[in-house]
């Protein structure tokens, strides 16, 4: 079973703390370690504890803010770490339920998650958790009173300038989540917190309401959630509910930003043609490979794409505009996150001549892994083929090209690799992101064509095809939050 430690705070109620800490001892999963956070209140003892080598105690005689109790985590010696509120008192099967929701997803896990308002203001649309129960794992876009997370996790907290000395008392919660989702691809969620079962929830109801409602919360506030929630969206932070009405011109802004910035993300495009694979229909496609009804290719799509979506890797699906049916399919089948949920034809169409003109004049240096490779204006640092027809020989040969692959790319870092080669491409890109997920890695498909083969058999090129003009876009008939 995998090791926790425990965080907890000292503030305005250390009257709780003896009633916080026997709730984190009964816990079914028992935590290796807790460690006391004191934000600086003067009049708590905590000698009993200072005595017991099983805690860890942290005195301070001054108040720090909401950010120190988390930059503690770096002196855990465990796996996961749980910080808590000090009015947070969970149910004996919280760190379990969290371990639980950890092997199916990684992400960050919360107690109480909160799915904003597409405002500019701190709004909350909907809170979930111990304050509104929910029988299965639901993203939101932040979580409070309680975060369960991976302890080397805490590196990417702190991998820029923190904010603590500008939000003093709030916005920690927001930024851990910003901060995740902008530079490794990781999500926030609240666990199951089924009303018939309090022992799941992250924090009692009973309790939550109690202390959480006695007039001990806050801080010397120097800002406010607003001015915290402004910051944060002014450096890029996106709410969920943005992604009902996202189109393919707005996605595309902001991975060329990420590229710009070299925050690692992987992106896969299945479309018809992966389908029809899955139905395990035969065809031969445009390009003129062979996939046959029965052959392994099936199986292996259809684990890449459960690991993309597993591990945050952005899939892009048919709007729509072009397949409302075969959209939902996938993000049902799948389980799609809609903050991961992007457009098959993100590189294509309207975005076309954007694409090209962003790798050109910015002389973007990357691996490119396709079929042909002509001498082109592009920064190709490495060529690695794809057999134009290893879809008809997958049975055989499929295993060997997808282990030449990780072996080549296991040690590149902060690097961009483009990947063309049909549904080849997704069990790749799925496998790359999961082994090194420190790169950007792109299915580019039959984007980069023109230039690698030295034409195009996709009409999107031609000025004059309504295809060059077309923008994609989600509804609520697509993505519901």
């Amino acid at each position: 079973m995998s090791e926790i430690t425990a965080i907890v705070n000292v503030f305005r109620r250390p009257h709780i703390l003896k009633e916080q800490i026997q709730s984190i001892m009964e816990q079914t999963v028992k935590p290796k370690q807790i460690f006391i956070w004191n934000n600086g209140n003067k009049e708590v003892d905590l000698e009993e504890y200072k005595n017991d080598p099983y805690f860890k105690v942290f005195d301070n005689n001054y108040n720090s803010g909401v950010w120190s109790r988390f930059i503690i985590g770096f002196l855990a010696e465990t796996e996961y770490v749980c910080v808590f509120d000090d009015d947070t008192i969970p149910g004996k099967k919280w760190f379990k339920n969290c371990i639980d929701c950890m092997n199916t997803k990684e992400a960050l896990y919360g107690t109480v998650g909160v799915i904003f308002k597409d405002s500019d203001k701190y709004e909350h649309k909907e809170r979930y958790g111990w304050v509104n129960p929910i029988e299965e794992a639901m993203p939101v876009d932040i979580v409070g009173h309680s975060w369960f997370f991976k302890r080397d996790w805490l590196s990417y907290l702190t991998r820029d300038r923190l904010e603590n000395n500008t939000y003093f008392s709030v916005g920690e919660d927001m930024y851990f989540s910003y901060m995740l989702h902008k530079y490794a691809s990781i999500s926030t969620y609240v666990p199951p917190h089924p009303r018939n079962d309090i022992d799941m929830f992250g924090s009692n109801p009973n309790t939550g309401y109690k202390y959480g409602c006695d007039g001990n919360t806050g801080s010397n506030i120097k800002s406010t959630f607003n001015d915290a929630y402004t910051g944060l969206q002014m450096g890029g932070f996106t709410n969920l509910v943005k992604r009902v009405n996202a189109t393919s011109i707005t996605d595309l802004d902001m991975f060329l930003r990420k590229m710009t910035n070299m925050e690692p993300f992987a992106l896969i495009r299945p479309a018809d043609g992966e389908y029809q694979v899955l139905q395990d229909n035969t065809l031969t496609n445009i390009d003129r490979w062979t996939f046959v009804k029965g052959g392994k290719l099936k199986t292996d799509l259809d684990n890449g794409i459960k690991m993309a979506s597993k591990h945050n890797c952005y899939v892009g699906i048919p709007c729509e505009c072009c397949s409302l049916e075969m959209g939902r399919w996938y993000i049902n089948k799948y389980k799609m996150e809609p903050k991961y949920i992007t457009f098959a034809n993100i590189f294509v169409n309207r975005n076309w001549k954007t694409w090209i003109a962003y790798i050109l004049s910015n002389r973007i240096q990357f691996t490119f892994i396709g079929p042909n490779k002509l001498p082109a204006e592009f920064s190709v640092e490495k060529y690695i083929n794809i057999p134009l027809y290893l879809v008809n020989s997958w049975d055989t040969d499929g295993d060997n090209f997808i282990n030449m692959i990780l072996k080549e790319t296991q040690n590149y870092k902060r690097k961009i690799v483009m990947f063309a080669g049909g549904p080849v491409s997704k069990i790749a890109i799925s496998r790359c992101w999961e082994k090194n997920p420190h790169n950007i890695y792109l299915d580019v498909g039959s984007s980069l064509d023109y230039f690698m083969k030295g034409s195009s058999n996709r009409v999107y090129t031609k000025d004059e095809n309504l295809l060059s003009k077309k923008v994609c876009g989600f509804s609520s008939k697509m993505i519901t939050i």
